[in-house]
């Protein structure tokens, strides 16, 4: 049995919609070592986490990846399209 694949967006979720987003990316030490502290903050939440420097590699990996399949299609009405 495989486990379905996930949409990339809640398109049920009232809280997600474009708006500012404030991304930090900042070293800190912890005891287990320095880590990535990766910051993002929009007007609904703050979402922190601790990255080691190879997974803040894979981040950024997949995150260009992502930005190289983006076409630059606006929609209209700014809703964001499912499968663009």
């Amino acid at each position: 049995m495989t486990t379905p694949e996930m949409p990339p967006v809640d398109t049920g979720n009232p809280l997600l919609n474009e708006g500012p987003a404030i991304l930090q990316a900042t070293p800190v030490q912890t005891p287990a070592g320095e880590r990535l502290a990766l910051t993002i903050k929009t007007t609904t939440t703050t979402l922190t986490i601790l990255l080691i420097k190879d997974d803040a590699g894979r981040w950024r990996d997949t995150i260009t990846e992502g930005v190289g399949r983006m076409n630059g299609l606006i929609v209209a009405n700014g809703s964001m399209p499912v499968n663009p």
